[in-house]
Parts: C-alpha cells; sequence; structure tokens
C-alpha cells in the first residue's frame, strides 16, 4: 500500500542483545504491505552481535536507519527514537516480537476511519519454543473508546494493551511526552498520558503483533525491589484517573489488586528480611484494596479471587498460587 497521500509511518526498534530474535524482527517489518516507513533501529549498548546485525540490515535496505549508542534502557532507546524519526506517524516494536505483514496498515486504516490520534491492535502472545496461539478475532467493527472509556478498559485489561506497541501514533503526541528512563513497566503511565492527550482511541481486534515471553524476561524472573516500579508507574496513572476521570477508579483498583498480589507471589517466604518486610507492604496493600474489588462486578476475575482468598491469609494463598500457575 502506498500512494502519494499515505504518510511516512516512523517505526522504531529498540535492540539490546536480541541476536535470536532480530533478524525474525526486521524482516517482518521490511515486508509491510503499507511501504511508506522507516526503519529506526536503535542500538541500545548491544554486547553482542546485534549491532553489527542491524548495519547489515540497513544496507539492504534504504528505509532501514540504524543508530548506535549508550546503553540506557528500552525507554531511552525508544526516546531517541522518536527524536530521530521524520514520518507524521509513529509505531514501536521490540525487537524480540514480530508482526504480521498488514501490521501497519491495519493500525494506519484504524487511525483513518476513527479519525484519532492513536490506533491499536490485539496482541498474539507465545513462550519461547511455541507456537503463537491466535484469538477468534472480531474485525468487523472498529472501536472507538473516549479517554475515561479506553483507560477503563486497559485497567480492566480487557482489549487494549498498556504497552507501546500494538499501536499507532501521530508524533505530535510526544512533543510533551517522553518514556521514563531507568523505569520497568515504563508503558503503562506513558500510555495513560498519550490516552489522555489524545482523548480518543481506535481498536481493531487483529492478530497482527506476536508479542514473545522469553525464560529471561521481566514477567518470568523472580522478584527485585526494581520490579516496585509498577507501583511507582501505577502511582502516576492513579494520579491522572482521580483527577481527570474519577468514574474510572474502580478499574484502577482492579488493576493494582494484581500488580500488589501478584508482585507478592514474587517474593519467597524464605527471603532476606528485607525482602519479606517488602512483602508485608504488599500484602496489606492487598488487604486495603480487597473489599472495593470484591464489590465491583466489573473487576477481573483473577482481581476478585485473590481478594477473596486474601482473608484465608497469606499460606492458603500461596499455596492457590502455586497450583493455578504449574
Amino acid at each position: 500500500m502506498k500512494s502519494s497521500m499515505d504518510p511516512l509511518v516512523s517505526v522504531v526498534i529498540p535492540v539490546y542483545n536480541v541476536e535470536p530474535y532480530l533478524h525474525e524482527c526486521v524482516a517482518s517489518v521490511v515486508e509491510q504491505t503499507y511501504t511508506n516507513i522507516e526503519i529506526i533501529l536503535v542500538d541500545d549498548g548491544s554486547t553482542d552481535s546485534s549491532g553489527t546485525l542491524c548495519d547489515e540490515f540497513a544496507l539492504s535496505d534504504s528505509r532501514i536507519c540504524v543508530f548506535h549508542k549508550k546503553n540506557g534502557g528500552l525507554s531511552d532507546a525508544r526516546n531517541y527514537g522518536i527524536l530521530r524519526s521524520h514520518g507524521s506517524l509513529i509505531s514501536f516494536i521490540d525487537s524480540d516480537d514480530y508482526v504480521s505483514s498488514n501490521y501497519i496498515m491495519h493500525l494506519y486504516q484504524a487511525l483513518v476511519r476513527g479519525k484519532t490520534d492513536i490506533a491499536t491492535t490485539s496482541i498474539c502472545i507465545f513462550r519461547e519454543g511455541e507456537p503463537p496461539k491466535e484469538h477468534k478475532r472480531d474485525t468487523a467493527k472498529l472501536h472507538v473508546y473516549d479517554a475515561c472509556e479506553a483507560l477503563e478498559d486497559m485497567l480492566y485489561m480487557r482489549h487494549l494493551e498498556p504497552n507501546a506497541f500494538p499501536k499507532i501514533y501521530k508524533k505530535e503526541l510526544f512533543d510533551t511526552i517522553q518514556y521514563p528512563v531507568g523505569k520497568l513497566y515504563e508503558d503503562i503511565a506513558t500510555t495513560t498520558k498519550l490516552i489522555d492527550k489524545a482523548g480518543k482511541i481506535a481498536y481493531l481486534d487483529e492478530n497482527d503483533y506476536y508479542y514473545r515471553i522469553r525464560p529471561n524476561s521481566i514477567q518470568t524472573s523472580s522478584f527485585n525491589p526494581k520490579k516496585l516500579d509498577l507501583l511507582d508507574q501505577l502511582n502516576v496513572v492513579k494520579s491522572i484517573v482521580q483527577t481527570k476521570y474519577p468514574s474510572a477508579i474502580n478499574a484502577y483498583y482492579s488493576k493494582e489488586q494484581s500488580a500488589l498480589f501478584n508482585l507478592y507471589m514474587n517474593i519467597s517466604p524464605d527471603d532476606t528480611k528485607e525482602m519479606l518486610e517488602i512483602a508485608d507492604g504488599l500484602w496489606n496493600g492487598v488487604k486495603k484494596n480487597r473489599i472495593s474489588v470484591l464489590r465491583d462486578g466489573e473487576a477481573r476475575p483473577d482481581a476478585r479471587i485473590a481478594s477473596l482468598l486474601s482473608f484465608l491469609g497469606s499460606i492458603p494463598c500461596r499455596c492457590v498460587y502455586k497450583l493455578v500457575r504449574k
């Protein structure tokens, strides 16, 4: 898909030590049916051969631009790519993921049809070594959410993802918004700010983005205090919701409950005194939220079940959690 009217889309791909996955990712972007794109590979100080591979890709396609920089983390790499992009539209792809050939085209069409500044689609999650499980789609209908509806949907974890992907944005949204450097779970607060600024978001349910869960990913790694960044980012979300979208506050507490519970369950009861003190704080948060979550019929089942189980105490909760996670 290309015409003189098609705007340039900048596809920013942060790259850090992803040698086994990088070719699949970049190849999937090169093969887009929407061809008026620039592919910005930001080598964020890789110590494997990723940086060399990026340079080789650039030789094979004039649309690929490569930047090598000192390691600063995912947020820093995204911000770096945004500043060096030339498109009026921008999209992000993680370098260990890949996309369908219609990914950008579907997002662009949704943006135009919805008359929005952001459009998004759904993701197919798969674990390393397993084939993606594509879900049943409802592609016939384009959904356009206002900001409050979008935040409520995202926090209840229904359709809209908090991640930087799988979305397309008008670049002007990033004139005053950046990803927080040095933070884990950096997406959720930034996505909240972007939705707030845009005022609405279009959603088209397509199996276009393939999200890989690696054995050493944040989701699968054991607990460390850095994971508490999630609560810091959620506090940013809470402030925006309380101030501008108070009707979505129950959705926020549902999301927070899931976060508190999962962080708590990541800490071993045999851990250090410092870690157990962190665990106590997380558990107190679970207990504080449980009544409001149980009363919320819209809350996710896992958040309500966690709230209910918390009345039995932490030990039974851990037993059930381990059984479910097997």
